[in-house]
């Protein structure tokens, strides 16, 4: 019995070290660079001391980037006078072009959208329904909202 233990508390010890370095931010240049990468860097040809002597200079002197979460999908919050405005979820308002209205008029929210540039000067903003893949033209006359901060 006692055997057990000592075996259970020497794998949850030797997980805890492996992992500890991925739980704590800390840069290990095999799990940061992909091979061609450390190839192209010369990091390859470094021996493994170098290696960890780079590590550690590393972790020393800068901090790990927390990766950003991917931007909120995009609704179509409100179809705005039979189609002439539409309000998205980020709170931004757009003017929908004369020829797109009759278009617009019949999208019912909500529906994920996206916007991207449409070419036209005075209606720059192409909006796509993603379900359909129907799209207008547009032109921002209010921007998107800053999300709210909590107060402390």
């Amino acid at each position: 019995m006692q055997l057990i233990r000592v075996i259970s508390t020497l794998t949850i010890f030797a997980v805890t070290a492996f992992y500890s370095s991925k739980l704590l931010g800390t840069i290990q240049l095999q799990d940061m660079m992909t091979p061609d990468e450390q190839r192209k860097t010369g990091v390859s040809q470094l021996s493994d001391t170098q290696k960890k002597e780079l590590e550690n200079w590393i972790n020393e002197k800068f901090t790990l980037k927390a990766t950003t979460a991917a931007a909120p999908q995009l609704y179509l919050q409100q179809n705005m006078n039979n189609g002439s405005q539409l309000m998205f979820s980020d709170g931004s308002i757009y003017e929908i072009a004369p020829t797109d209205q009759a278009k617009a008029a019949f999208w019912l929210t909500p529906f994920a959208a996206s916007i991207k540039p449409s070419g036209d000067p005075l209606f720059p903003s192409k909006i796509t329904n993603t379900l359909t893949g129907a799209s207008v033209n547009g032109k921002l006359i209010r921007a998107p909202q800053a999300p709210a901060t909590p107060q402390p």
